[in-house]
């Protein structure tokens, strides 16, 4: 699965109903976006805080959009505030998209949605996996939720370098057997790269979150999923 990070760039504003439907036409699978509480009070799709979100997507036109697309959805929550994760747990339910829609994000933004997941057990929560390494050397499973990503942290100095250093295919492949032992699925992201893409199809993880979708869908070939719209 090609999930496009924010959106097909190139083209549009990032996290924009264009740049989704340019990655669709482009061979992305699925969307990743980001939510957060605007300056108006209103949820907001925007992967940087803004002084002023008027004329930014906001959470109904997002999930009016979802609702109309056979595709998943991978929504980032930039905080932990119940404030931001009640009114999109409530478009899930309403919706009826638990299928459809993942809430993605790093330990400290998804914790509350961690947590309710034993009131909504259809709830798809899914863990970015910071240091990974660490996992592989204490053999340390993260809380339970559906998925966990691996990679690294796009746009963070050194990130990639040292992932590089410390792992290789077949600590990805262990770490991936493990995660997956243990109940999890496992993504990989955000990879832009063809040698990136190859590192990780050869562990055996094949839904990749990327800003490369042609290159993505090119390296990955057959094994895509490609998903109808």
């Amino acid at each position: 699965m090609i999930i496009a990070h924010r959106g097909y760039k190139k083209n549009h504003p990032e996290n924009t109903i264009p740049a989704f439907e340019d990655a669709f036409l482009n061979g992305a699978d699925a969307i990743e976006t980001d939510l957060r509480i605007g300056p108006s009070g209103k949820i907001i799709v925007s992967h940087n805080p803004v002084k002023d979100d008027h004329g930014l997507l906001i959470l109904e036109e997002l999930f009016e959009y979802i609702n109309s697309k056979n595709a998943s959805f991978f929504l980032e929550l930039k905080s932990s505030n119940p404030e931001l994760l009640g009114p999109i747990i409530r478009k899930i339910h309403n919706h009826n998209l638990w299928d459809k829609v993942h809430l993605i994000g790093f330990a400290s933004r998804i914790k509350t949605a961690i947590l309710v997941q034993d009131k909504f057990p259809k709830l798809l929560v899914d863990q970015i996996i910071q240091l990974p390494y660490l996992d592989l050397v204490r053999m340390r499973s993260p809380k339970k939720s559906n998925a966990v990503f691996i990679g690294w942290l796009e746009g963070v100095a050194l990130s990639e370098r040292l992932f590089n250093a410390l792992m290789n295919e077949d600590r990805v492949q262990r770490l991936r057997e493990y995660y997956e032992s243990h109940g999890f699925n496992v993504y990989a992201g955000v990879i832009n790269h063809e040698k990136g893409i190859q590192l990780f199809r050869n562990a055996g993880i094949h839904d990749i979150f990327t800003d490369e979708v042609e290159m993505a869908k090119h390296t990955l070939g057959s094994a895509s999923m490609n998903y109808i719209q």
